[in-house]
């Protein structure tokens, strides 16, 4: 049966599989995956802020999703936002100190993760199958 199943299927499977695992062990964070992949974002960013559209663009999210985001974040004291000093219509959201935290302590839980789905790969299988996971996503980002 595995010989007859497609690498998307198999692709599909294992980003199900990962998304369950990691919303799993973000939940002792208090954060879902959208979140650390937004509090991710703010802190990679210079000052490490952005808009709320570029952040939408980032996540490739609809505006009222990355909104709701923004809002739980905020409640959390992860984030918080504001007008910009010229442009009142354009809001700006920065990653608080606890946030950063957030962040780090999410850093390490993909890592970890990471490490265990990969354990039974050698340092030249990881570089290769990473190469080629690169390979595909550009692949499908150039026929987008």
């Amino acid at each position: 049966m595995s010989e007859n199943i497609t690498s998307i299927i198999l692709i599909k499977s294992i980003k199900d599989i990962e998304e369950k695992e990691l919303n799993h062990a973000f939940k002792a964070q208090d954060i879902t995956l959208s979140q650390a992949k937004t509090l991710s974002v703010l802190s990679k960013h210079p000052e490490r802020q952005a808009t709320l559209k570029y952040l939408e663009k980032e996540l490739d999210l609809a505006q009222s999703v990355t909104a709701g985001i923004i809002v739980r974040l905020e409640q959390k004291k992860y984030v918080e936002s504001f007008g910009d000093s010229t442009d009142k219509r354009i809001k700006i959201v920065r990653i608080t100190t606890l946030g950063e935290q957030i962040y780090q302590a999410s850093q390490k839980i993909l890592s970890e993760l990471e490490n265990k789905v990969l354990s039974n790969l050698t340092d030249d299988e990881k570089r290769q199958f990473k190469d080629l996971l690169i390979k595909v996503r550009n692949t499908l980002l150039t026929k987008a």
